[in-house]
């Protein structure tokens, strides 16, 4: 029998060879999918590790296949970084994403492979005639039989918004024993593109970090002078919120407690990013500038903000 202590001295992950890396430019949306939910995971799975290697050390317990395994996370979750990192630069976004301060290659790959930017059937959103024809064999689908009808899979920023169940007031409501009308997975990423944008808020080159404390400095604004007193009313009334809480004791004086000022500052932030984001995707894939954003074209608002890093205009003029 070989000293099992050899296991543990060699490295049993493989790191990306050349070949895997332009592999990974050709992942198809499943994959990437996939892999960006194993990310997150592995690098949930990693600080547990990581704590608990740290506390056996405290207590001088043996803990050697813990703090190996701890290692082998991160080494497999840098892989799978390095994986992703690949497929966003091959991706037609790709070049406009690395430049947005705050948005990495995890975010960036699972937000490009969770929305579709193109031609699909309105009926089925096959992205071709023939596969409309492979939906509607399939009776898992029950799909009522149609011809491949094409339209723009996602011609404003609102289908993102719709898509991602961050639509507010517009957002469809999911009632029982009805089908979720949002990704899940996609309203966890940009839940995690809002955090991204508070902690870099900071730093220079931020743009939305930037936007999001010029937002929460409004909101709070408003907060104080009693704007939100209608929405704090009803919060009360809707939901079952502990007399003792914080919340409790702004909701019920007319006020929003300020974990809401500050949700509301990043959802502000991520919207404008998705709305950006939208802008530019639609532009580089059907060579012409996007419909305006509701306010402007619909509610007559003069002011909009323009993205830091646009190129995809040029590109369509």
């Amino acid at each position: 029998m070989s000293d099992d202590s050899s296991f543990f001295e060699n490295d049993p992950i493989r790191r990306l060879t050349r070949d895997l890396r332009n592999a990974a430019r050709t992942l198809g949306s499943d994959e990437a999918r996939f892999l960006v939910d194993a990310y997150y995971v592995m690098q949930e799975d990693r600080k547990r590790s990581f704590a608990q290697d740290r506390t056996l050390s405290e207590s001088d317990e043996p803990h050697g296949v813990i703090q190996w395994l701890a290692e082998q996370s991160h080494t497999l979750e840098g892989q799978i970084k390095s994986a992703l990192d690949a497929y966003t630069q091959a991706h037609l976004m790709g070049s406009w994403m690395r430049e947005v301060h705050g948005i990495g290659p995890v975010i960036s790959a699972g937000l490009l492979a969770h929305i579709y930017m193109g031609i699909w059937c309105k009926h089925c959103r096959a992205h071709s005639a023939a596969q409309c024809v492979i939906y509607q064999a399939d009776k898992k689908r029950k799909l009522e039989p149609h011809t491949f009808t094409p339209e723009e899979s996602c011609p404003t920023a609102g289908h993102i918004y719709q898509f991602a169940g961050i639509a507010g007031d517009g957002q469809k409501p999911w009632n029982k024993k009805q089908k979720r009308p949002f990704n899940a997975s996609l309203k966890t990423l940009c839940w995690k593109v809002g955090q991204s944008f508070l902690k870099q808020s900071n730093h220079p080159a931020c743009f939305y970090g930037h936007i999001y404390r010029e937002r929460k400095s409004y909101e709070q604004a408003k907060n104080e002078a009693g704007d939100y007193g209608p929405q704090a009313i009803h919060k009360l009334e809707t939901t079952n919120i502990g007399h003792g809480t914080e919340a409790y004791k702004y909701y019920s004086t007319g006020k929003l407690p300020p974990a809401h000022i500050d949700a509301r500052a990043r959802r502000y932030a991520v919207k404008l990013f998705l709305a950006h984001m939208h802008g530019e995707w639609y532009t580089r894939t059907f060579k012409k500038p996007p419909p305006l954003p509701y306010p402007i074209a619909i509610l007559g608002h003069a002011h909009q903000i323009l993205p830091p890093n646009s190129t995809g205009q040029e590109a369509a003029e």
